[in-house]
This record gives C-alpha cells, structure tokens and sequence, in this order.
C-alpha cells in the first residue's frame, strides 16, 4: 500500500489508466482547485533527460528511477532563480515542465537559448491541459507543529489522513504527490478536454485555500513571491524542499548554491507570516522590523492574516515584536525543517 498524509492509495499514482477506485476511509473532504496562475511546457525527444539535467538543480534522474514529479529550480549563472518548477515524466522521452504563467514565454526562450543542437521540441501546452492541485484545507497544524520530526517521516499516517478516490475513467492524466511536501496534497494534470470531476468525483470546489495553506507552511512560489534574479534557491527553502541535488554534476548556477551549502550559512529563509489582522493590503517588499526598529526581513506575499516572508532567521525568532506597517506580526520556524546537523558532522 502507498501512504501519503492526507490520502491512502491502494496503487501508487501513476500518468495513465492503471489507476485504481479505492474504498473511503475518512469523512474528512478533500479540495480541490485550479491553478490558473501556472503553465506547462512540454520538452520531448530523445535527448530531453540529458538537457534538462544541465539546467535544474535537482537530478533527473530521480524520474528516470521511477519517481513521476520532482521540484526544481532553473538559476542564472550568478546561482539566482530564474524559475520554480515541478517537472512531471510522461515516459522516457516526454517531460512536462510545470511553471509561472507570467514567466512562460520566458521560460520557453530560456529552454530554446540551451537547446543548440539537441533532437527536443519545446512548446507551451496550456492549451491541452490544465492543473489542479488536491488537498486537505483542514490539516491539522498542531500535529505538525508538535510532532516528533523523525517519528513523522517513519510513518506518516496520521489522524489528520483522508483519502483520494480516483475513478477508473482516467486518460492521459498525471496524478502526484506535490513533491516538495506532503502537506501540499497531489498535483493534477487534466486534459483541456477532460473534468476534474471525473477523475476524482469526491472532491469539493469552492473557495480559493491553497495560497493559505502554503503561507502558513512557508512555502513559495511564482515570479512575485520569488522575484527572479532577486531570490537564492537556498533562501527559498529549495533544499528543504527536495528540490535540490548536491550529488549530481555541473548545472547553470550550481557552484554558488554548492558553495554556500558546503562552506556556507543560510541566515535568511522564507517563513511563515502571521498578523494580528487582515494584511492582505500590505505591499510586497514592505520591511519586517523588530521592537528597535531594525528591519529583520522582508513581505514576500499577503492573504487575509497569513502571509510570507524572506527574514533572518536568527533575529526574527530573538525578536520580542515584530512590526509591518504598524501591523503587528509573528512568525515561526516550519516544524517540517529539518533538523540541522553541524558541518563537521555531515562531513
């Protein structure tokens, strides 16, 4: 049997028709929700795994050994992010890039500029797909705030597990965990002439929750709240993220994430924001100050009382108060952070 927290399947999710109805667990209901803000594009030939594995910071072939999604990030050759991706494996040939929609066309022009020669084809395919992600929007927080990390990651079930019902009638369709947590729920890709309520005829619609539950985990993403060529794969949590490899070879940007993850200290991080009302008006960039009035980070993305930001991570927490705009404001360290060994130890 294949656990995921927040859903039981009998079957690992796979891209194809060999998905299985399973019976309910829990009466706890599953949301789900289009995500309009992103765009895919499509890298096919023989030579895709190769090209894409000298551009991401994390190692194809994690796909190539049967994993079906993996989270990475495209860098400049000063190690910045241009992109933040979830790369999706068709088959052996056939790879779906998951992006920005604002960034698409350059995130196509940038994927042309490498191709030189290679046999691939590179398009956009918004027009024949769409994507929805599947979650839970009542995870219980204070289990993953109190729990024992390392009992978590050896059995992830939890009371807070509900179930994902796939109907047999499935046809070209990607169904994954989001592989940056578990927490996320399934990423979904559905044909343009397909219905997500025909995948999976359990779930609920309605409000907009995603942005809110990935505020409160701390996690970004897209061109706003990771700025391009302003943002460090690092500082985005891209390694806590699984979205980076320190293993594989040679890749645009590697040498300074390398650099800094083996001699280096990340004294900033993206972390959650919670403030004592609604801040959905408070303006990107806006400083984060503590009770002497020194600016300990940055606002990254606001929705109701949650929200994220980019702050050092060792002044933040030491502070007594935190500030934006008048507003007051509190954050956290992510119980999902791994715990951290010392540099002597890990080597």
């Amino acid at each position: 049997m294949f656990r995921i927290l927040g859903y039981v399947c009998h079957r690992k999710l796979v891209c194809g028709t060999n998905l299985h109805r399973t019976s309910r667990l829990a009466v706890r209901q599953l949301h789900g929700e289009p995500q309009r803000h992103r765009s895919l594009v499509q890298i096919q030939g023989t030579e895709a795994a190769e090209f894409l594995q000298g551009l991401i910071t994390n190692d194809i072939n994690h796909l190539e050994d049967g994993a079906k999604s993996m989270y990475s990030m495209l860098l400049n050759t000063q190690g910045r992010v241009l992109f933040d991706t979830i790369i999706y494996r068709k088959d052996e040939k056939n790879f779906i890039v998951e992006s920005d929609n604002d960034r698409v066309i350059q995130l196509v022009r940038h994927l042309r500029m490498y191709r030189v020669r290679r046999k691939i084809d590179i398009d956009c395919i918004d027009d024949d797909y769409h994507i929805w992600c599947v979650f839970d929007p009542d995870l219980n927080f204070k289990d993953i705030t109190h729990v024992n990390l390392e009992s978590l990651y050896m059995n992830p079930r939890g009371e807070s597990e509900a179930l994902l019902e796939v109907s047999n009638n499935v046809e070209d369709v990607i169904i994954t965990r989001d592989p940056r947590m578990k927490y996320l729920g399934h990423r979904v890709i559905v044909p343009s002439n397909g219905s997500i309520d025909d995948i999976l005829p359990s779930i609920q619609h309605g409000e907009a929750k995603f942005m809110t539950l990935r505020y409160r985990l701390g996690v970004g993403e897209g061109m706003v709240e990771l700025p391009p060529t302003k943002c460090l794969p690092l500082e985005a949590n891209c390694d806590y993220l699984h979205g980076v490899s320190f293993h594989k070879g040679c890749y645009i940007g590697q040498e300074l994430t390398a650099r800094t993850f083996h001699t280096g200290v990340v004294r900033k991080r993206y972390m959650p924001l919670i403030f004592s009302g609604d801040a959905t008006d408070v303006s990107f960039d806006a400083s984060i100050v503590n009770e002497k009035g020194k600016s300990v980070g940055k606002v990254r993305g606001c929705e109701g009382q949650y929200g994220i930001g980019l702050l050092r991570i060792e002044e933040c927490l030491e502070a007594k108060s935190l500030m934006v705009n008048d507003v007051p404001v509190s954050t956290f360290k992510p119980a999902w952070w791994p715990y951290e060994a010392s540099k002597e130890r890990m080597n």
